[in-house]
């Protein structure tokens, strides 16, 4: 659609913009804004944002200062004029990244099983970011395995992929999660803010987390993250298993071969890999589990 005309003498076009004064008023005017910026029309005044989306000034200001708080936006300070933020910019590029990710992510996955004989795992933030979607995953050859469906929801603090996942989220997220409730999963779910809140510094220290009986009993996991630009989670890819396979001996080698995995599926899809950043900042990956 295009934009109003500039030229206080000319016509305004019906726009669609609108708010509909049955609908949420605060949602639909956000929206709103944030559709205005377009790929022909970048920079925007506060006046012109106004003016575009029918707002009081107030009002403009109210949800400019919101989006600019959070990252959706940001301003020039010489020009005055707003343009989209990182926020924006990472969500645009995640939601690329989510049509294209399994099928990237697939090959990778079917190594891991065969090379480990355990279940991998590919884990995205649901579309509210208020839980976790297995997006894919393939099973385990063997009688005694992990299944977890295709589309399922978990918690973020419970779980490797899902704190993998957690850690690397923006701050903000990360605090929604913590101020709870943590539901108790099963009997080693993290349900203390503050031991959670130290789970996810180790597990951005060493790039990778792990978990043992936080979502079922006698089943383990680890995953690493797939991180956009902004250092912001994307998705996990891991392994999990049953305890009957647990064997310290071989965890090693099983982080270096999701490692390998994690930074094929970063290198293609334009991302990074959190156990590689934490590596580069001096930190031990594939320290003891």
């Amino acid at each position: 659609m295009e934009t109003r005309a500039e030229s206080g003498t000319a016509q305004r076009q019906p726009s669609q913009r609108k708010t509909d004064p049955s609908s949420p008023q605060l949602l639909e005017r956000t929206f709103a804004v944030l559709a205005l910026f377009t790929s022909d029309r970048k920079e925007w005044t506060t006046t012109q944002i106004g003016r575009e989306c029918d707002l009081p000034v107030p009002t403009t200001y109210r949800i400019l200062a919101a989006l600019e708080r959070h990252g959706f936006v940001v301003r020039d300070e010489i020009t005055k004029r707003f343009r989209l933020g990182p926020a924006a910019l990472a969500l645009g590029r995640n939601a690329e990244a989510s049509t294209d990710l399994r099928t990237v992510a697939m090959p990778v996955l079917q190594r891991l099983c065969t090379q480990t004989g355990e279940t991998s795992l590919l884990v995205v933030p649901s579309d509210d970011r208020v839980g976790t979607i297995c997006l894919e995953r393939v099973e385990s050859p063997q009688s005694l395995r992990l299944s977890v469906q295709p589309g399922r929801l978990l918690p973020f603090h419970a779980g490797a992929q899902q704190k993998a996942l957690l850690a690397f989220m923006r701050a903000d997220e990360i605090e929604r999660v913590l101020a709870g409730p943590l539901e108790k999963l099963c009997k080693a779910t993290i349900d203390d803010p503050a031991l959670l809140r130290q789970e996810l510094e180790l597990i951005r220290r060493r790039g990778w987390a792990r978990s043992f009986e936080e979502t079922n009993l006698g089943v383990w996991g680890i995953a690493m993250t797939l991180l956009d630009d902004q250092g912001v989670a994307v998705a996990s890819i891991g392994i999990a298993g049953p305890r009957a396979r647990l064997e310290r001996s071989t965890l090693s080698n099983w982080l270096k071969l999701v490692h390998s995995g994690a930074e094929e599926v970063a290198s293609q899809m334009r991302l990074h890999c959190s156990c590689t950043a934490a590596r580069a900042d001096g930190q031990a990956a594939t320290e003891a589990v």
